[in-house]
């Protein structure tokens, strides 16, 4: 090597190993698949879904112990949560574990709300108001003589003559109503109704996506677990249910993916490198592009993103089989054609073609990037980054490193033989060969009509179904208020959404009374607006006649006159600072009313849960008629956002196909030449969508965006046949088809690879990719040999 080249090397050398530590001290997986599902234009129900998606609900796992008995799985649930906190990659990662009501709960609640209970005397100002009218005061004496008759009257007695309506109580009975399950409380701990099955509940501090938090969490699961199990006689069942648990499974399964496409490309390739040159040196030069492709895109990810999406990831994999094609190219070249010169001058002599092909390739994903998809954009900008960076280490490192001649190699020798009386073959049956692009464009029409697109969002996150299935049984145990329909009240402030929230929860219970939904859940009970609770203290307090009222009715009830003169006196006290949700969270209770809410940027939201909506539009109407009230379908965002996306990635596919042309147009100047270099990839894209339709696979969000890489990668394969056409040395044109026809191997091994994926995404992206990138190859030279374009030399 020249000193220039040295210098060169040396900086390349340098600035990879730069962006390699910064790919180590940065690297960041998630395997969530929001990102690769399109949002809804309406930009805040796109971020509410989002933040519910990542909110605690989802960072909550539900740990059920089933034993025969219900002692067996109180003993169970104590040994298992001791051992889990002995665990310190359970401690480390949880926000709470709950195996039962939080200590000191009932003191807590007694505290926050004793010194409020008049702003608790109903749940608006008219129920306080019927509440304290004559009939409500009889009700409330005949309730009290009741329950001083119960076994609870011990602790009636003590809180009756403060408070006569016994609101402290009725909030600890609505405080089991907002548990909205299926279990109860024996022993201190929470076991289903059932009798067998004991429940804990884990909060972790990370999102359930994060698959390299998560994963050493589950493993400290498991462990405890087999030491309980294993200390205990008992038959015991463990069921787990948790967001956390689909993601790790998904987070394998495409790290398994990464390794064996990685592992076998790079073996088949090396392999086919090995059989054609004989040379070590050069499998081993094959690999500093590759790499540095893989470093850059990886570099570029973690830097505009500050992570690297697993699927991202496997795509890199996939590369492999991509960015190897300048170098097939190149050694194709000088061992076939020869020149004086070596490797630079094969380099020089190819070097239109190579940047053309790469230009065009680029294109397609730089189209990509503006998708509205986090997921594609990340993809687009580690292909762009990476494939620049294989080419341009192509072009300027391996000239300089390859051997001056080539030697022989019989198998290469007999592949270029075997090539070149291909060409003629065609040459020579140019009626035959008009069948095949007419046999492409039978398949166009046979199956485009057909063509049907995938509207199941659910194939995108395919889940394994024994988890599914032990999902479905702990949460069938636990609580049945569903997963993807909510009705969220939204404020600028925190006071202004509990008053969204109070509107809410009234006209639920309407809806429940009329049938149209069987239950709710809401912070309502627990916490009404601050203006709600004020009104409701007001009632009490402006109301001059209540005093007299109450003494002579529950004097009637049979109490005494007297009895009740402290409450009496506490209607004349400044009424402390209404409750807030600060003081809630950050008390005992704050575990059953953190899920409540999530946070939208400058504003609040708050959530109501739903069970049994059994009229869906009437349900819509009434949280219509309310001001900063949504009814949230997930289902239904998503059904709109995908429509959305379709059309704008119909945009991107057209506007990527013209940039591709208008390229292509711009380097030959010639219709026949850019005819040829243009229609074969195009055709390969409408072929590929109709072995798609006639297969019964319909398209989807991932299988369009992939038509993308067909013309944009298809395309490389006729640039370097049409200016290898021109070229005087006819050898360059079986030098450009072997190099083709290598290129492609590499390129299909890797997305056929990708298309046997378990992961639907990457299943859908490997098939339409390798599809479309062998019959581009195949289209290729039958449109160079049927147009005949005029040398230009």
């Amino acid at each position: 090597m020249t000193r220039a080249e040295w210098r060169r090397f040396l900086l390349v050398g340098s600035l990879l190993a730069a962006l390699l530590a910064y790919v180590v001290l940065s690297f960041r997986v998630t395997t969530d698949i929001h990102h690769f599902l399109p949002l809804s234009e309406d930009r805040e129900l796109a971020v509410l879904s989002r933040q519910i998606a990542d909110s605690e609900l989802s960072r909550t796992m539900i740990l059920a112990i089933e034993a025969q008995d219900v002692e067996t799985a109180l003993r169970a649930s104590r040994a298992f949560e001791d051992a889990l906190r002995r665990d310190a990659r359970v401690t480390n990662a949880i926000e709470f574990l709950e195996g039962g009501p939080t200590e000191g709960l009932e003191r807590a609640l007694f505290e926050l709300y004793e010194p409020r209970r008049l702003f608790f005397l109903g749940g608006d100002a008219r129920e306080a108001e019927e509440r304290l009218g004559d009939e409500g005061l009889r009700s409330a004496a005949q309730r009290l003589r009741e329950e001083l008759r119960g076994p609870l009257s011990s602790l009636v007695s003590r809180v009756a003559a403060r408070d006569p309506f016994l609101t402290i109580p009725s909030l600890f009975e609505r405080l089991e109503r907002s548990r909205a399950s299926n279990f109860m409380i024996v022993d201190g701990r929470f076991v289903t109704r059932d009798g067998r099955t004991a429940i804990l509940f884990l909060g972790t501090r990370d999102s359930a996506m994060d698959a390299r938090a998560q994963t050493p969490l589950l493993e400290g699961v498991s462990d405890a677990w087999a030491r309980v199990s294993a200390d205990l006689p008992e038959t015991l069942r463990l069921d787990q249910s948790g967001v956390n648990r689909f993601a790790t499974r998904t987070a394998r399964a495409i790290e398994a993916d990464i390794k064996r496409v990685s592992l076998v490309s790079s073996v088949l390739i090396g392999a086919l490198l090995l059989v054609l040159f004989r040379s070590l040196r050069l499998i081993v030069l094959a690999s500093i592009p590759v790499s540095a492709g893989i470093v850059t895109g990886s570099a570029a990810v973690l830097f505009a993103f500050g992570q690297l999406h697993g699927i991202t990831l496997a795509f890199g994999a996939a590369l492999i089989g991509v960015s190897i094609d300048y170098v097939v190219h190149l050694y194709c070249h000088q061992a076939i054609v020869m020149p004086e010169g070596g490797a630079r001058a094969s380099i020089r002599s190819i070097l239109r073609p190579l940047a053309t092909g790469a230009i065009t390739t680029l294109a397609g994903f730089v189209a990509l990037s503006f998708s509205s998809l986090v997921g594609l954009r990340e993809v687009a900008l580690f292909s762009v980054a990476g494939l620049s960076a294989a080419f341009l280490t192509t072009l300027t490192i391996l000239p300089s490193l390859m051997p001056r001649e080539a030697s022989g190699v019989r198998a290469r020798d007999g592949l270029v033989a075997g090539v070149e009386r291909g060409l003629e073959a065609l040459k020579t049956r140019r009626r035959a060969l008009a069948l095949v692009p007419l046999a492409a464009i039978v398949i166009v029409v046979s199956g485009l009509p057909s063509a049907r697109w995938n509207p199941d969002l659910a194939s995108l996150a395919r889940m394994d179904p024994d988890l599914v299935e032990e999902d479905e049984r702990v949460r069938g145990k636990v609580a049945r208020f569903e997963q993807m329909r909510f009705v969220v009240a939204i404020g600028d402030d925190e006071a202004r959404a509990l008053e969204v929230n109070d509107a809410i929860a009234a006209s639920l219970r309407e809806a429940s009374a009329a049938g149209e939904l069987s239950a709710q859940r809401s912070l309502a009970p627990l916490l009404p607006s601050p203006h709600s609770q004020r009104a409701v203290a007001e009632i009490a307090t402006s109301d001059a006649t209540l005093p007299a009222r109450l003494r002579r009715i529950f004097r009637e009830e049979g109490f005494s006159e007297n009895a009740f003169d402290p409450f009496l006196e506490s209607l004349k006290d400044s009424p402390p600072s209404p409750l807030t949700f600060e003081a809630l969270a950050d008390s005992p209770v704050g575990g059953l009313v953190r899920s409540f809410r999530v946070g939208l940027g400058e504003r609040v939201g708050f959530i109501t849960f739903l069970q049994g909506v059994a009229d869906v539009e009437a349900i819509e109407a009434r949280v219509a008629a309310i001001p900063g009230a949504v009814f949230l379908q997930q289902s239904d965002l998503f059904n709109q956002a995908q429509l959305e996306y379709q059309r704008s990635t119909f945009e991107l596919l057209a506007w990527g196909l013209l940039g591709v042309f208008v390229l292509l147009a711009l380097r030959y100047r010639e219709p026949r030449r850019t005819l040829v270099s243009f229609v074969p990839a195009v055709l390969a894209a409408g072929v590929t969508v109709s072995v798609l339709a006639l297969s019964g696979r319909g398209l989807d969000l991932i299988s369009l965006t992939a038509l993308l890489f067909v013309v944009s990668m298809g395309v490389d394969y006729s640039v370097f046949l049409v200016d290898a056409y021109d070229e005087p040395d006819s050898r360059s044109v079986a030098a450009a088809l072997t190099g083709a026809l290598l290129a492609c191997v590499s390129t299909v091994v890797a997305f056929g690879l990708l298309a046997a994926s378990d992961h639907p995404v990457l299943a859908d992206l490997g098939l339409t990719a390798a599809v479309g990138i062998a019959t581009s190859l195949m289209l290729a030279p039958t449109a160079l040999v049927l147009v005949r374009p005029q040398r230009r030399r």
